[in-house]
């Protein structure tokens, strides 16, 4: 809400007068997401960036509910938390994706940083002359 707005007529602009204006709403302050993984080995990395929260770092490995086990999860990432996930194992990571709100891939705030790559381990790449990564 921008400051010094009034709640009430801030709350009416977005939901009533404006509904279809998601320009006005800010999607990653808003957003809550779920996930469950079917199939597969998850790597996830999550980064609270939450205003007033100290700046936290995860990263933890959700295996798929193909594999019982102690460790099958799902996870609720709240609006304000950065999140990445890649599949380590060999086989396809399949997962149920929930959102609070309607999903546009247009407002997503990705980092395409190359996260998703995977490279081989620094001496790897130097014995194999760099040729692959």
């Amino acid at each position: 809400m921008p400051s010094g707005s009034d709640a009430g007529k801030w709350f009416q602009k977005l939901y009533v007068d404006s509904p279809e204006d998601f320009s006005l709403r800010p999607y990653d302050l808003e957003q809550w997401d779920v996930m469950f993984f079917l199939t597969g080995i998850c790597e996830m990395l999550l980064v609270d960036e939450r205003a007033g929260m100290p700046r936290r770092v995860m990263r933890f490995i959700i295996p798929g509910d193909s594999r019982p086990g102690p460790d099958n999860a799902a996870v609720v990432i709240p609006s304000g938390v950065a999140h990445a996930l890649r599949n380590t194992g060999n086989e396809d990571l399949i997962m149920v994706y929930g959102t609070s709100t309607t999903f546009n891939p247009a407002w997503e705030g990705r980092i395409e940083s190359g996260v998703e790559k995977a490279p081989l381990p620094v001496d790897w790449q130097r014995y194999l002359g760099n040729s692959v990564q």
